[in-house]
């Protein structure tokens, strides 16, 4: 998997061990169908260390998928203090990893003007993270919604509804398959599907 690194003096240009086998443990998600993968740059601003997929539905409302994402890992050796908040203080934790990510869907326009939307949007991410396993603390984000007409003589999208989606959390281990899990399901729901996660993920390089 491609990433994002500025490598320290001690790591002699590669990227940190325990970085390496986080990334490695993507291979262990499952990959549910209607689903299509790729790995995209990363952000370089956040962490030292960095990597990132998109995913997008097969699925379209004419030539746009009815959901899109994005899957971002960041680690930092040293830690970031605002990625733990108060779970330092009952946890022995090194706090160097954060799971970032991102989910647009479109959603029908009676979903989107229920006055329940976002915590309704806010529990498939909840429940997916819970459903896969994933062990997290200091989770936040936010649920959008967006309600687009258009005017105009040239048509060039329809009027339609979407939920934007964003959340980051510190995982409890390195070992982020349930994470990435925990994303895809969230990706299905918004796009209006249960999670059937069917076959292993395989990432470039994985093999070497």
């Amino acid at each position: 998997m491609t990433v994002n690194g500025r490598p320290r003096q001690n790591e002699a240009g590669g990227i940190p061990e325990r970085f390496e086998e986080a990334l490695l443990s993507l291979r262990d998600a499952p990959r549910p169908r209607g689903l299509l993968m790729e790995e995209v740059p990363a952000p370089k601003k956040l962490a030292p260390y960095s990597a990132a997929l998109s995913a997008e539905t097969v699925e379209t409302v004419g030539a746009t998928p009815v959901a899109t994402g994005r899957f971002v890992v960041l680690h930092d050796p040293d830690g970031q203090e605002a990625w733990d908040g108060d779970f330092r203080i009952v946890e022995a934790w090194d706090g160097d990893f954060r799971i970032v990510v991102q989910a647009r869907a479109r959603i029908d326009d009676e979903i989107g003007m229920d006055p329940v939307f976002e915590s309704a949007a806010w529990s498939w991410l909840t429940d997916g993270l819970e459903d896969s396993r994933a062990g997290y603390h200091s989770l936040v984000g936010t649920v959008t919604r967006v309600l687009s007409e258009t005017f105009g003589g040239l048509t060039l999208t329809d009027s339609c509804a979407h939920a934007e989606i964003r959340a980051s959390w510190s995982p409890t281990t390195p070992q982020l398959g349930p994470h990435l899990t925990a994303w895809h399901e969230l990706l299905l729901v918004a796009s209006g599907h249960e999670p059937a996660a069917v076959h292993p993920l395989t990432l470039a390089g994985a093999g070497r």
